[in-house]
């Protein structure tokens, strides 16, 4: 049997951990980075409202590809059209203007066959074509 001085302090220690747990909520949603919600929004493909592992590993994997790797190297015929300073690198600007071509005969046929490394990145479910769902990326990228 529990005497009264013993369900005080049981009271007592369910207060401080509920207030230690408010604490550390309240210290995430601080430290997180602002936007960061934001910044996930679009790695919800589903549109469930949840960025599941699959997700979020699609996310990683697109964030080394667009923010680590600045350049890509030209591998094809077609790179080397876009590649206007002729330093055998897609620059930023350079890789944008090949999207923005690829975006366009996507938006009049709704597919195109993948021809570069730079277009395979939007290639999604890796079938070799990139269809209207799949550039929808290739577009937020372009603007």
């Amino acid at each position: 049997m529990i005497n009264k001085k013993g369900g005080k302090m049981e009271k007592r220690i369910a207060i401080l951990l509920m207030v230690l747990v408010l604490v550390c909520f309240v210290s995430v949603a601080l430290a997180a980075k602002p936007g960061s919600v934001a910044r996930f929004k679009h790695a919800d493909r589903n549109k469930d409202g949840v960025v599941d592992q699959k997700e979020m590993k699609m996310e990683h994997a697109w964030e080394h590809r667009h923010w680590i790797k600045e350049r890509a190297k030209v591998n094809t015929p077609l790179e080397t059209k876009y590649d206007t300073n002729g330093d055998g690198w897609l620059e930023p600007s350079e890789r944008k203007e090949l999207l923005k071509d690829k975006y366009e005969l996507i938006k009049t046929n709704g597919k195109a066959k993948v021809d570069t490394a730079t277009e395979a990145e939007y290639d999604t479910n890796k079938d070799g074509i990139i269809d209207a769902k799949e550039a929808e990326l290739m577009f937020k990228d372009i603007k």
